[in-house]
Parts: structure tokens; C-alpha cells; sequence
């Protein structure tokens, strides 16, 4: 039995249907492996009956090949929106893999995020930066300190 089928038996235990959200909490809970986190990931969002789920991911395996299985698309490769939406995913699932995904998982989400921003960066050098976000000359830090 493959890894994701193992994933899907534990996540649709005792349940019908299960969101995106749910299999990939389970995913990161049980340490799965990244490649097993990152198909999961790349489910469109919404509910997946268990030959649903199983069907889906095993069009991306065989779509994707083995990049979508092996650390997830390139950064470079992804346009502007799925970087976006890549990272606005990583950083909204960071308190659940820091609090209950395994060593790997949680080093495997530190690399993913590192090389998803690194090309934001790239991409966007410019971006918009609050000013409110800034302190001049770090004079805040040193006014805190004096206190």
C-alpha cells in the first residue's frame, strides 16, 4: 500500500466526505511524506469522497510527473497567482505544522517556504511596503529599551 492510500484510509476513517484542509492536517500529522503533502496541496480546495480524493491525486501524480510528487512545482516555473496562492497556503497551515507535524514535516515546510519567498522576492523587489512596519533608524527598539 502506498503512502497516500495509507493517508486516505486514516483520513475518511468512520467519515464519507472530507475537505482539502482536513486530509492535509492528517497528512502533516501523521508525517507524511513531502511528496504526499505537497499532491494534497495541489488538490483544487473543497470536499473529496474517498475515490474522489484517491482519483484526484492520482491525476496530478500522473499529470505532474515527478515534480508535483517530489517538493512541489518549481518556484520558478509557477505563475504569478500560484506563487501567491502557494505561499498565502504555506503561511496559513504554518501554526499546524509547527505544533503537530513531524521533524521533517516541519523542516520540509521551512524549505518550501524559504524557496517560495526567495522567488517572490525575486519576482517582486519592489513590492509595497508599509510604512507603518518600519522603524526609522530603530529608534522604537532603543526607546523601549530606555523605559
Amino acid at each position: 500500500m502506498d503512502e497516500v492510500e495509507k493517508l486516505l484510509d486514516a483520513v475518511y476513517a468512520g467519515n464519507e466526505r472530507v475537505t482539502r484542509e482536513e486530509i492535509h492536517r492528517h497528512a502533516v500529522a501523521a508525517g507524511a511524506p513531502v511528496s504526499v503533502v505537497d499532491a494534497v496541496d495541489a488538490l483544487p480546495e473543497g470536499e473529496y469522497a474517498y475515490d474522489e480524493a484517491s482519483e484526484a491525486l492520482a491525476q496530478l501524480k500522473s499529470r505532474d510527473g515527478a515534480a508535483s510528487m517530489t517538493g512541489g512545482v518549481p518556484p520558478e516555473l509557477l505563475d504569478d497567482s500560484d506563487l501567491s496562492r502557494e505561499l498565502r497556503h504555506l503561511h496559513e497551515t504554518r501554526d499546524d505544522t509547527f505544533r503537530h507535524g513531524s521533524e521533517q514535516a516541519l523542516a520540509n515546510h521551512d524549505a518550501r517556504t524559504g524557496e517560495l519567498e526567495a522567488e517572490y522576492l525575486r519576482r517582486f523587489p519592489d513590492r509595497a511596503v508599509d510604512p507603518h512596519r518600519l522603524r526609522p533608524n530603530g529608534s522604537a527598539r532603543e526607546d523601549r529599551r530606555a523605559e
